[in-house]
């Protein structure tokens, strides 16, 4: 009867554990909620009241309505009977079958309720009712649980109970003021709606890793200003998805990346020839003898070579102009340049670290275009164009349990090459490698291959005599250069939790 009144009049009435199997009767009609509650109260004997929470509750009159409880209670497992309660049908739908159910009450040290059930397919919904009244535990049932169920428990607590008894099924209860409501998990008096922050994990996207099965029947909304998520739905299925993020919220590991990054030049160049010419105005005499060559020697100088030779009867070549110059070089240059970097990067543990150095260089890109038909525009349209020629490392590690980390690492590399020539981009060599590696925390390991060889051999001089030996150094000038870069990267990992 309280039940129906609930569900047609939209309003929690409830009955005390005494008063929950009073028989009562009577018509009333055409007044207020409350007034019909007391008339039906006071017509059989009970007593009403309304609770802080707005609950109204029928209770036994001072004990004196003892006839009207229901004759055959207790009769699911009469404790007086001992052993195996007596077979009985499910009934009201509750489970279609009948079972045998035996249940003990015993009490803890501190005299708690502990409850021993053994249960061969009874129905749950009469499985609850005695044990609630066995346990003298006050509770209201919304909606009476459906099916039979076979099980045993010893010596556990009465939540405990109806855990167990209910799980994996479409009900679940609730406990307001020491009563145990009880119905469907979708129901408005059964939901909750609870916070749960998170300590070492960021709410956001983490939602995403929460199992479709296991948050359809929870409303789960982000709250970023706290770091949390707003959980809302029956409180079983609360802690189901509360359990699950208990297993998530562990602390994140931070990995430190230091590098070393060493690139390595050697060059080496050489240039010999010698070069006469005449020029605008007589040339001073002079350059360098020590430690490389690059001397010119001026008319007067030559001229007096010329004549020591004539003299001696060696050879009468005659006399230059005072203009006339001449200019012997024999250079030879070498290099040897490291360029030392150690930046740090910090990460979280499966998320990418990114590190880039880079130069840029511009170039002018001129266009010329004509507009109009009958008298065209010479229009020119001047911009300075950049290109970067950029170092970038890209490290994505990945901390294991045993303390190792596995490093996916991408390496490119690209440099401007020769010399800019006017009105067009600068000419580039990209370089680049991928590597994936396992190594222990702190350990480093070094990365190379990126290396490059320029070998150049170059000359100028009078066609076929520039080609003779010997004489080649006297109708020409020659270049030869040698230039190794290497790239060194060395990476240490370092977890910090």
């Amino acid at each position: 009867m309280v039940k129906k009144i609930s569900q047609v009049a939209n309003k929690n009435v409830i009955t005390s554990r005494d008063a929950s199997t009073a028989i009562v009767s009577g018509f009333i009609g055409k007044t207020n909620f409350e007034d019909a509650l007391e008339q039906l109260a006071t017509r059989n004997g009970l007593s009403l009241r309304k609770d802080d929470k707005g609950y109204y509750v029928f209770e036994l009159d001072n004990g004196n309505n003892q006839a009207l409880q229901n004759p055959n209670r207790g009769n699911f497992n009469n404790p007086n009977q001992g052993g195996r309660g007596n077979n009985r049908p499910g009934g009201n739908g509750n489970g279609g079958g009948s079972g045998l159910a035996n249940v003990q009450i015993g009490a803890d040290s501190l005299g708690r309720p502990q409850i021993d059930v053994d249960a061969t397919d009874a129905p749950i919904a009469q499985l609850i009712k005695d044990v609630s009244d066995r346990t003298g535990t006050n509770y209201f049932l919304f909606a009476e649980p459906t099916g039979n169920i076979s099980l045993r428990m010893q010596g556990v607590s009465y939540e405990t109970f109806l855990d167990q008894i209910l799980r994996g099924s479409e009900f679940g209860y609730k406990v307001e003021n020491q009563v145990y409501l009880i119905g469907s998990r979708k129901q408005e008096g059964l939901r909750e709606t609870r916070m749960y922050q998170l300590q070492y994990r960021t709410v956001k996207e983490l939602q995403t890793f929460i199992p479709a099965d296991l948050g359809q029947n929870v409303e789960i909304k982000e709250f970023i200003d706290l770091n949390s998520l707003i959980l809302s739905g029956s409180a079983a299925n609360i802690a189901e998805v509360a359990t699950f993020l208990d297993a998530l919220d562990r602390p994140t590991p931070v990995v430190m990346i230091e590098l070393l990054i060493l690139d390595v030049q050697f060059n080496r160049e050489t240039r010999a020839g010698f070069e006469a010419g005449l020029a605008t105005e007589p040339p001073p005499a002079g350059g360098t003898i020590l430690p490389s060559v690059n001397f010119t020697f001026s008319s007067e100088a030559i001229n007096r070579l010329l004549g020591t030779l004539a003299g001696n009867g060696i050879v009468n070549l005659g006399q230059v102009r005072s203009n006339f110059y001449a200019t012997l070089q024999a250079v030879e240059d070498d290099g040897y340049v490291i360029t030392r970097s150690k930046p740090r990067l910090s990460t979280l543990n499966g998320q990418e670290a990114n590190i880039t150095i880079g130069e840029t260089r511009y170039y002018l890109d001129q266009r010329t275009t004509l507009q109009g038909n009958q008298n065209p525009v010479t229009v020119q349209d001047r911009r300075f164009t950049a290109v970067n020629a950029d170092f970038t490392v890209r490290i994505l590690p990945v901390v294991s349990g045993d303390e190792h980390v596995t490093l996916e690492i991408e390496v490119s590399q690209s440099d401007f090459i020769g010399l800019l020539q006017n009105d067009a981009p600068p000419a580039q060599v990209n370089r680049s490698f991928t590597s994936n590696i396992r190594m222990l925390n702190g350990e480093m390991i070094v990365l190379g291959g990126l290396e490059t060889k320029t070998v150049e051999n170059t000359g100028t001089g009078v066609p076929l005599l520039s080609r003779i030996p010997i004489i080649k150094w006297f109708f020409g000038n020659r270049r030869r250069a040698k230039n190794k870069s290497r790239l060194l990267i060395f990476v240490k990992p370092t977890v910090i939790y």
